[in-house]
């Protein structure tokens, strides 16, 4: 009971009160402290029904109000379904007090999590954390065990409060994560249902259909926002729908834009704008004409093709990869103009850029800094899954040659390893023959998820390097923590001993 105390506590963050208002077991203490917490906080109101059948009567679903925690955990075993995503109220629609209404969308008070509904046992629970983890947000907080399949909590760090300003923006953004977070596990997972309620009904947790819990893996919404804009930037489509948006400029239709696409001899030199530059400006005229990462790299792959001298593939990556981390909104005149004049046909092209110039988002400082190493931390974790393996789990190589590979100042790297909870660091000597391991949570986690004996010792090996730097001592023991529960809960044959000793 304790246990699912923590994972109902997790999930509904404080959005219902903490024990019952009547009638409450919980002694008066800690009821009036209880009381004093919320005071500065609104609460709301989730349904739950008994059955699956009671969601779809002829007469609407068929449930009753619940308004505390206490009252949750009393009549878990006597439910089904709830709402996780807590509502400003429900009521009943009849004089009985059987039916629910007030279960829709633009009455929520908060998001608190993103639920993905996948009909199908035919994959694994454990095949669904590291599909998560390789194609999605990340491994999700909770997973359940349905009669048919599973259900798949990714729950947020803070709970994300509605409201109707701006035409319920905030609803729409966040609908559009669920959506890309759905598809996400649709293209590697069967059974996903793409259709699914965002906010609706789902599987209660209860003592029975856990199958994985992790306290520690909740989410910022901001970083799922910029998650969110990838997907939508590689298929191709606005980031975030809103209602009367006009249509920007495409600089891909434009004169200039073909002129440059036709030439053939471009190679450049020093003092001499050449391949990488006009390809960098083709590729941000297609990042601010909305198109997807994908489509633009298929564009600039099939251009450099037909070049004299053309790039490596890599090489092209790398340019796309630049010209989407949004520094820039678009290609700037002069250099449009100077590539013309160096690599056109000597016709005379109208140079349509409304934009006037290659300007960057100006943000404020903080967020300017905080989407800096946000990038950064993503570009390391993609070094690091490139350069490990299960057997081979941690990378050794020197702090200079890590940053100068990942693109990152030495300064920025320290201060990012301080904050971040996904990456962990070992530093062994000294001087020039200082060497630095490097690692992230994911790899480790996909080691601890292999049955395989082989990888059970990388990972126990792992473990033991990495515990011993003070840095990495907190993210070491919730990893610990997690895997044992996960291991102990479903294999009975954990991978880490219980006298292992973290510091």
């Amino acid at each position: 009971m304790n246990k699912l105390y923590e994972v109902m506590d997790a999930v509904l963050k404080n959005g219902i009160r903490s024990y019952k208002v009547k009638n409450s077991k919980v002694s008066l203490p800690l009821r009036v402290e209880a009381a004093n917490k919320t005071r500065s906080r609104k609460t709301g109101a989730i349904g739950v029904v008994r059955s699956k059948e009671d969601l779809s009567t002829p007469s609407g679903v068929k449930g009753y109000v619940v308004t505390s925690l206490e009252t949750l955990l009393e009549d878990v075993s006597l439910v089904s379904h709830w709402n996780p995503n807590v509502f400003n109220y429900i009521r009943y629609s009849d004089e009985e007090r059987r039916f629910l209404k007030g279960h829709e969308e633009k009455n929520l008070q908060q998001i608190n999590t993103f639920v993905v509904d996948i009909d199908t046992k035919k994959q694994p629970y454990t095949e669904i954390l590291t599909a998560a983890l390789d194609h999605s947000i990340g491994v999700p907080t909770l997973v359940l065990e349905t009669p048919k399949g599973f259900q798949v909590y990714f729950v947020l760090e803070k709970p994300l409060f509605i409201s109707n300003q701006n035409d319920f923006r905030g609803l729409r953004v966040a609908k559009r994560i669920s959506e890309n977070i759905k598809q996400s596990l649709a293209n590697v997972l069967q059974g996903v249902d793409i259709s699914c309620n965002d906010f609706g009904f789902f599987r209660i947790p209860n003592e029975d259909n856990i199958r994985w819990f992790s306290e520690e893996m909740v989410y910022d919404f901001g970083s799922l926002i910029a998650w969110s804009k990838r997907q939508d930037d590689d298929k191709g489509r606005g980031l975030f729908v809103v209602a009367n948006e006009s249509r920007e400029h495409d600089p891909t239709q434009t004169a200039w834009f073909q002129e440059l696409l036709k030439t053939r001899h471009v190679k450049g030199q020093s003092g001499q704008l050449g391949r990488d530059n006009l390809m960098f400006t083709l590729a941000l005229a297609c990042y601010s004409a909305g198109k997807g990462k994908g489509e633009t790299l298929d564009l600039l792959d099939e251009y450099n093709s037909g070049l004299a001298a053309p790039l490596r593939h890599s090489e092209v990556e790398k340019i796309v990869r630049s010209a989407y981390k949004g520094r820039f909104k678009g290609a700037h005149q002069d250099y449009i103009q100077e590539l013309l004049n160096e690599w056109g046909s000597n016709k005379e092209v109208a140079i349509e850029n409304p934009m006037g110039g290659w300007y960057k988002f100006k943000k404020e400082r903080e967020d300017r800094k905080r989407s800096h190493y946000d990038e950064w931390e993503e570009d390391l974790l993609q070094f690091i899954q490139e350069k490990t393996s299960l057997d081979q789990p941690i990378n050794w190589t020197t702090q200079r040659e890590l940053c100068e590979a990942v693109g990152i100042p030495r300064s920025s790297f320290n201060v990012l390893i301080q904050q971040s909870k996904k990456i962990l660091i070992k530093r062994v000597g000294k001087g020039r023959t200082a060497q630095t391991g490097i690692t992230s949570v994911a790899v480790l986690l996909q080691c601890a998820l292999s049955y395989q004996q082989t990888h059970r010792v990388r990972y126990q090996e792992a473990l033991q390097v990495m515990a011993s730097e003070r840095l990495n001592e907190r993210i070491i023991q919730d990893l610990i923590d997690d895997v044992e529960w996960f291991l102990e809960k479903q294999l009975a044959e954990p991978i880490i001993g219980k006298n292992f000793n973290s510091s």
